[in-house]
C-alpha cells in the first residue's frame, strides 16, 4: 500500500468514517475440519449488539506479538443473527476449509529445545473481525427517508479500508485473541479419512493444568498486564504468567493444550451474602467475564481448551440434600449444569449434554478422560456413608472401557475433586469421610476408581485435579493383597497431580498439608472381591497460587509448578511409572 493511499484513507476514515471495527469479545476457538467445515466458537462484545457485517482478513503470526497482513484479499459477508442468544452470549458458526489461506505452519520439533536450535513460527490463517455501522451512520437515515444508509461496493470497500486502517493502529493484544490459525494438512487428512488420529504414545506433548480463579475485584485493574505480567495485581497474576508462559517462553510454546479442573467462575463469590439471583449474572456473566480476560490472549500454539466442572459453579462443596428445593438439588443445580455445558470451551461436536459432562479424547498422541466429579454425587448420610456414589455406574464404565482402549497410550484423568491422597480425618474414622469433599468422601467410588486402575494394568496413568488451592502431588502403587508372581498380580504404579488455584485470596480455603495423608496405605475390595493394598507416597508440596505444566518425555511425565518469581527451568518432578516415592528434578 502506497503512503499517499494510506493517507488518503486514513483521512476518510478521521472525517467520514461510518464503520467500525472491533474484535470479538473472546478467544475464536477451533475444532479440526468436519466434513469439510471448521467449526468456530467465540462471543461478540455485548456492549456493541450484533455487527452488520463479518470480515476475514489473511493474515500471519510468526511468534509474540509478530502479525502481519497477507497479501490476499479480504472477505466481508454479511452477519446473519444466531437462531437463539444474545451479544456475549456463545456464538458458534463455521467456515469452510478453502476459505483459509494455505496452511504453512512451522510449529516446533520437540527435540529442538534439547539442541539448542531456535525455533521459528509462521503460521497462516484468518483474523475475524466484527464491522459495526457507527452512530453517524445511524443518524444519517433522516436524509434517506427513514431508510438505514446504504453503501455501494466501492464506498463500503473504502470504509472497511478506513476502518481497518485505525483497527490495525491499535497494539496487538487489543484484537489478536480473532486470529484463527488455518487447518493443517494433517486436520484436512483425518477429516477426509473420518479419522480422530490419536494414535501414537503421546511422547512431547505438553500442556498446563490449573483451576480456582476467584473474580477479580475492582482494585485488581492491572493496566499493562498483557505486555508485562510482573504489573498485573494479585487477581489476574497466574493467569498473566500463564499468558506470558504459553506465548513468550520456549516450553511454553510446545504447551498445546490448557486443562481447566473446576471453578473458572464463582457463582457463590460471596458465600451468599450478596451474591445475585439472577442465573444469567451468575453463570452467563460469570463465564463471559472469564473467558473475555487474559485466557483470550492465549496464542494459538494454545490449540485446545477443555474444563471439567466444580463445585464453585454451582455453590460451595455442592451435593445433593435431602428436603433441599428441585428435588434435594437445590435451586441453582439445573441452570449451573446447563450453563457449563452451553459455555464449554470446545467449538466442535461433542458427545454428551447438560446431564452427561464427562467425556474422553486423544489428543497428540495422549488420552485424556475428563470426569465429571461433581455433578452426579449421591446424597451422603450416616446410613449410606459407606455406598453413597460419587459417579454414575454409567461414568465409571465408560472410564473402564476408556482404560482398556491404547494400551500404549500415555493416560491422564481430569478431576475437579483429589482423588489421592485421602485426608488425615477419613483415615482415623471411616465415617468421618461425611466431611470429605474429595473423592476419599465416597470410599465406595474411590475403590471403583482405584480398581478399575487394578484391573486394567494402567501403570503410568496421571491423575489431575483442583480445588484444595494447593499444589504437589503423590505417587501411589496399587497390588494385590495375597501377591503373585505373574503380570497380572504385578504392582500398578500411578500419579496424582494437584494444581493450586490461579487466585484464592483467602487462607481458610487453602488445604493444609496436616490434612492430607501423605504418606498412607489402606485396603480395598477391588474387582470380582479380590483384596487390593494402595500404598500412597509422601507428599511433595509446592504452596502458592499457580498452574501446572506437565509433559510426556521419553516414557515419563516431567512436572513443573508455576510461582511468581521462578527462576529454574528444571522440573520439580518426574513422574515414571516405576517409581513410587516422589522424583524430583534433575538437578
Amino acid at each position: 500500500m502506497s503512503g499517499v493511499l494510506h493517507a488518503a484513507r486514513r483521512g476518510t476514515a478521521a472525517n467520514a468514517l461510518l464503520i467500525g471495527a472491533e474484535a470479538p469479545g473472546h478467544r475464536v476457538e477451533r475444532a479440526p475440519p468436519e466434513t469439510g467445515r471448521v467449526p468456530l466458537l467465540t462471543a461478540l462484545r455485548p456492549e456493541r449488539g450484533w455487527p452488520h457485517w463479518l470480515l476475514w482478513v489473511p493474515m500471519r503470526w510468526r511468534g509474540g506479538w509478530a502479525y502481519e497482513q497477507l497479501p490476499l484479499p479480504w472477505r466481508i459477508e454479511p452477519f446473519v443473527l444466531p437462531g437463539v442468544g444474545q451479544p456475549g452470549a456463545p456464538w458458534r458458526l463455521s467456515l469452510a476449509v478453502e476459505a483459509f489461506p494455505p496452511s504453512a505452519p512451522r510449529f516446533f520439533d520437540g527435540d529442538d529445545e534439547e539442541r539448542g536450535e531456535a525455533r521459528e513460527i509462521d503460521v497462516q490463517g484468518l483474523l475475524l473481525v466484527a464491522l459495526y455501522l457507527e452512530p453517524r451512520a445511524l443518524a444519517m437515515e433522516g436524509a434517506h427517508r427513514g431508510v438505514m444508509h446504504e453503501l455501494g461496493d466501492e464506498e463500503l470497500r473504502a470504509q472497511v479500508e478506513g476502518a481497518l486502517d485505525q483497527f490495525f493502529d491499535l497494539p496487538p493484544h487489543r484484537w489478536a485473541h480473532g486470529f484463527v490459525p488455518s487447518p493443517d494438512e494433517a486436520e484436512v487428512a483425518a477429516d477426509d479419512d473420518d479419522d480422530g488420529g490419536g494414535g501414537g504414545g503421546g511422547d512431547g506433548v505438553c500442556f498446563a493444568l490449573a483451576a480456582c480463579q476467584y473474580p477479580p475485584g475492582l482494585l485488581d485493574a492491572s493496566p499493562g498486564w498483557e505486555l508485562d505480567a510482573s504489573q498485573a495485581g494479585p487477581g489476574l497474576a497466574s493467569l498473566a504468567r500463564l499468558h506470558r508462559f504459553t506465548r513468550s517462553t520456549e516450553r511454553g510454546r510446545d504447551c498445546s493444550l490448557v486443562l481447566f479442573a473446576g471453578d473458572q467462575i464463582y457463582a457463590d463469590a460471596s458465600g451468599g451474602l450478596a451474591d445475585s439471583r439472577s442465573g444469567i449474572e451468575r453463570y452467563a456473566c460469570g463465564y463471559g467475564e472469564f473467558k473475555a480476560g487474559p485466557v483470550r490472549l492465549l496464542p494459538p500454539t494454545v490449540a485446545r481448551v477443555v474444563q471439567a466442572v466444580d463445585d464453585h459453579e454451582i455453590v460451595d462443596n455442592w451435593e445433593p440434600s435431602p428436603g433441599a428445593s428441585h428435588g434435594g438439588n437445590g435451586p441453582w443445580f439445573d441452570v449451573a449444569r446447563q450453563a457449563a455445558w452451553h459455555h464449554r470451551w470446545e467449538a466442535g461436536a461433542r458427545i454428551g449434554g447438560p446431564e452427561l459432562l464427562w467425556h474422553e479424547f486423544d489428543w497428540r498422541g495422549a488420552a485424556f478422560f475428563i470426569a465429571d466429579a461433581r455433578c452426579e454425587r449421591e446424597s451422603r448420610r450416616v446410613a449410606n456413608w459407606s455406598s453413597a456414589r460419587l459417579w454414575s455406574t454409567a461414568q465409571r464404565d465408560a472410564f473402564g472401557e476408556w482404560l482398556s482402549r491404547g494400551a500404549a497410550q500415555q493416560k491422564f484423568v481430569l478431576s475437579g475433586s483429589l482423588p489421592l491422597p485421602r485426608r488425615r480425618t477419613t483415615v482415623e474414622h471411616a465415617a468421618s469421610c461425611l466431611r470429605s469433599d474429595a473423592w476419599d468422601g465416597y470410599p465406595h467410588s474411590l475403590h471403583e476408581l482405584l480398581g478399575a486402575v487394578w484391573r486394567h494394568r494402567a501403570s503410568g496413568l496421571v491423575f489431575l485435579s483442583g480445588d484444595e488451592h494447593r499444589s504437589g502431588w503423590v505417587s501411589a502403587e496399587i497390588s494385590a493383597v495375597d501377591g503373585g508372581e505373574d503380570d497380572n498380580h504385578a504392582p500398578v504404579r500411578i500419579h496424582s497431580v494437584h494444581s493450586s488455584a490461579l487466585y484464592a485470596p483467602w487462607p481458610f480455603a487453602i488445604t493444609a498439608t496436616e490434612e492430607l495423608a501423605a504418606p498412607d496405605a489402606f485396603e480395598f475390595d477391588g474387582p470380582e472381591g479380590q483384596r487390593l493394598r494402595c500404598v500412597v507416597s509422601a507428599w511433595a508440596d509446592h504452596p502458592g497460587d499457580g498452574f501446572a505444566v506437565l509433559r510426556v518425555r521419553g516414557g515419563d511425565v516431567e512436572l513443573w509448578f508455576d510461582r511468581a518469581g521462578q527462576i529454574s527451568d528444571l522440573p520439580d518432578g518426574v513422574l515414571s511409572s516405576g517409581n513410587l516415592a516422589p522424583t524430583k528434578s534433575r538437578r
